[in-house]
């Protein structure tokens, strides 16, 4: 339960007529009741009594009175209890669950998220038990809560255990701005009791482990063999790569079959060859300055950190699709354009309601995350109509700086998933140097995602091994970070300690592990040297048939383009067609009439019925039309009017669709005020899928 849920729990039958009446007649008046109650409702805070008022009935209602004390009913308490131990049980009741409460809203601001162990997390008042009235003479005392925290009754010192252990450790969670009481619910019952603590089995442990030792095997072996190269590596940030090995997997058993990532520099190699499946010898071959593009490709060339790739993978028996998109210097450009990617790659596979089926990571730097315009447009079209992909999963690798920049200086708010926020995202903040807790939040962010088709937010919180790129020193700006970290064991030394002690993984197997990962990695440098590459990948798939430009030197063929004066007449009449009994509106069916008369005269076609004309044809040699931007469907100069409103039903009506049977649709979407954002998006939705003739249009007006 979360919210007013919580305090409501605890009125379930005679409890609620019990306290409902007594705050009735404290609001009435306050010294009506028992002083300790009457002090009781004057500390309460809105929302408790809130859900007070509502057992009472609302407030323009009768309200029950009782005629004496002995009508009144009495707290479901056990039996036997004097009236004063009746109300010390209720009051204790009440006041455990308003702690309990506190603990959902603000239990992250004590979470231990820090593997610096730079920002102490200060003790925050309502999570004092303290400051519900309790002492330290209540801690071993039962107290009904109603199975609030899975438990009938606790005592204090009980219920302060779970609520440590499951918000105040290595994982913050951010649920309680959500206004779904089932998304809530559904946050709580995987969190509490901190199920991380002892989820992963023994086979599951070695394999994280594993996939720590790929990870930061790869960055070593780069920083020693290729020391003067910006590569902008994950070192201090390696758990990421178990993190996203666990989100697809988890993906993949319930039903993904695609998933997109997008991503800044930050790790993008070790993406790359750890979860797209690039090889390490194509990878080394760039390292020593060999072109990524077959001969027979033209184009210029461009920094191993944008470059992208796709492949497919077997996970638990299933084919699933991988692709890293390429991405420019400019920071969370990407964001919309692997998000518009998705939308396309689930039209074209029929999966237009749920949209599970393809599922779009997106990884973030802290800096940029909080920074960047182009995060919030691309989380505002997360649920829009023409937007919409089924949630996104978001990774913040927070570094806790940005280039030489400290968080103080870099966003106002208490965190740089913030603006997540505004769309009721919850956010998993978690310690980067607890694998386990990783992964399990990791796996989590994946089951929300496909349980509820909304975006989530992973805020990994980690650190910057070296500075900004390899060739810099982040200690002229940051001497006390940077000192912290040189004293730092790395993550993958940290856990396999971990799982030596356990008995999980003998140290013996963790060294083998990462001598075997160190030789794989010195055989395909040694490979890269002969190393060719042999196809141009982008041009697979959907875009089988299209073919790179031509050179100068072959001969240019010209195709024959124009349409049949049939089809144009046979567009035109749907054009004026509407149903019989849709009202239009006058001016609209005057408009309507004098196209007709122009398309049948073949004299005063205009632009816009030019415009449809266009549309029409294609669609009926069936290609899909998407055309999406504020107001596209009327037109900012009502010139268009290619979605139709009835005057009395606000049915919409779109012409184009209803040309012939067997036509392929046209989709024209209203966008939300944004320019960057929307034209990544659709650029991103023509990039997969080139069948498609996909427009943005862009907006005239100044609002």
């Amino acid at each position: 339960m979360a919210g007013m849920d919580i305090l409501a729990s605890a009125f379930n039958g005679a409890n609620a007529a019990f306290l409902a009446d007594l705050y009735a007649r404290w609001a009435s008046n306050p010294s009506a009741v028992d002083p300790s109650f009457a002090d009781l409702f004057a500390a309460m805070n809105d929302e408790a009594r809130a859900v007070l008022e509502d057992a009472s009935g609302a407030s323009w209602a009768p309200r029950p009175r009782f005629a004496d004390d002995e009508s009144v009913p009495k707290p479901a308490v056990p039996g036997g209890l004097a009236p004063d131990q009746v109300r010390a049980a209720t009051i204790a009741s009440l006041r455990a669950l308003m702690l309990i409460r506190s603990y959902r809203v603000r239990g992250h601001l004590e979470a231990k998220l820090d593997p610096l162990g730079l920002t102490t997390p200060a003790p925050h008042p309502e999570l004092d038990p303290a400051s519900y009235g309790f002492t330290a003479a209540d801690l071993d005392a039962p107290i009904f809560i109603d199975n609030v925290l899975g438990r009938e009754t606790a005592t204090l010192r009980e219920i302060m255990q779970i609520l440590r252990q499951t918000y105040c450790g290595p994982i913050g969670v951010e649920f309680m701005h959500i206004q779904d009481p089932e998304q809530k619910s559904w946050i709580q019952r995987k969190v509490e009791g901190a199920p991380w603590l002892n989820f992963l089995s023994a086979d599951e442990k070695r394999t994280v482990l594993h996939r720590l030792t790929e990870a930061e095997g790869f960055e070593a072996f780069c920083q020693k063999r290729y020391v003067t190269t910006k590569r902008f590596g994950l070192e201090g940030g390696e758990v990421t790569i178990p993190a996203l090995h666990a989100m697809i997997e988890t993906a993949a058993a319930d039903g993904v079959v695609e998933v997109a990532i997008g991503m800044p520099h930050r790790g993008r190699l070790n993406t790359l060859v750890n979860i797209v499946k690039k090889p390490l010898t194509a990878l080394f071959s760039e390292f020593g300055g060999e072109s990524f593009k077959p001969d027979d490709v033209q184009g210029s060339g461009d920094v191993k950190y944008h470059l992208g790739t796709s492949t497919d993978v077997e996970i638990a028996g299933h084919t699933v699709h991988l692709s890293l998109q390429p991405n420019p210097s400019h920071l969370e450009a990407v964001d919309p354009v692997v998000v518009g990617k998705v939308r396309a790659r689930q039209d074209r596979a029929g999966d237009t309601k749920g949209r599970r089926s393809v599922m779009a990571i997106l990884m973030h730097g802290d800096a940029a995350f909080a920074g960047q315009g182009l995060v919030y447009e691309t989380l505002a079209m997360s649920q829009l109509i023409g937007y919409r992909t089924g949630g996104t999963i978001h990774v913040i690798v927070n570094n806790q700086i940005g280039f030489t920049t400290v968080p103080a200086h870099a966003y106002s708010g208490l965190y740089c998933t913030d603006v997540a926020k505004s769309i009721q995202a919850p956010i998993l903040h978690v310690n980067g140097d607890n694998p386990e807790a990783v992964i399990f939040c990791a796996r989590m962010a994946a089951e929300y995602r496909m349980k509820f088709g909304s975006d989530i937010v992973l805020d990994i919180v980690c650190y910057r091994r070296h500075g900004h790129n390899e060739t810099d020193e982040p200690a002229f700006t940051q001497p006390l970070m940077y000192r912290a970290i040189g004293g730092l064991k790395t993550t993958r030394t940290l856990y396999a300690e971990k799982l030596a002690a356990e008995g999980a993984v003998p140290a013996a197997d963790s060294k083998a592990m990462l001598d075997e990962f160190t030789k794989t990695l010195e055989d395909a440098n040694n490979a890269a040297k002969s190393y060719k590459p042999n196809k141009a990948d982008w041009l697979e798939g959907h875009w089988a048939g299209f073919h790179p430009p031509e050179r100068d030197d072959m001969p240019h063929v010209e195709e024959d383009t124009a349409v049949s004066l049939d089809h144009l007449k046979q567009v035109g009449a749907a054009l004026s067609r509407v149903p019989e009994g849709f009202n239009v509106n006058p001016k609209i069916a005057r408009q309507l009439e004098a196209k007709k008369q122009a398309i049948d005269s073949g004299e005063g076609i205009d632009w816009a019925t030019g415009e449809a004309l266009a549309f029409g044809t294609l669609l009926l040699d069936g290609h899909r039309v998407r055309l999406s931007g504020e107001d596209v469907q009327r037109g900012t100069f009502s010139q268009r009017h290619a979605v139709l409103i009835d005057q009395l039903s606000q049915h919409e009506y779109t012409p184009l669709n209803n040309i012939a049977p067997e036509q392929a649709k046209i989709e024209l979407y209203n966008s939300l005020l944004s320019e960057a954002g929307v034209l990544g998006f659709d650029y991103g939705y023509s990039l997969a899928d080139p069948r498609t003739l996909v427009l943005w249009e862009a907006q005239f007006g100044d609002f």
